[in-house]
């Protein structure tokens, strides 16, 4: 008698797919805004001379 898969009832779906691609993309915008405000507070630190 062979086991049964656990993971019968989880399916990727479409939807699935679609959700976690929007919330890759919108981790990524905030991730690159980060940076570059990061970058810039550097820059105008230097420029201040702080």
């Amino acid at each position: 008698m062979k086991p049964q898969r656990r993971d019968e009832g989880r399916r990727v779906t479409a939807e699935l797919i679609t959700f976690y691609a929007r919330r890759a993309h919108a981790l990524r915008a905030a991730a690159y805004r980060n940076a570059a405000l990061a970058l810039w507070r550097a820059v105008v630190r230097m420029v201040r001379g702080r």
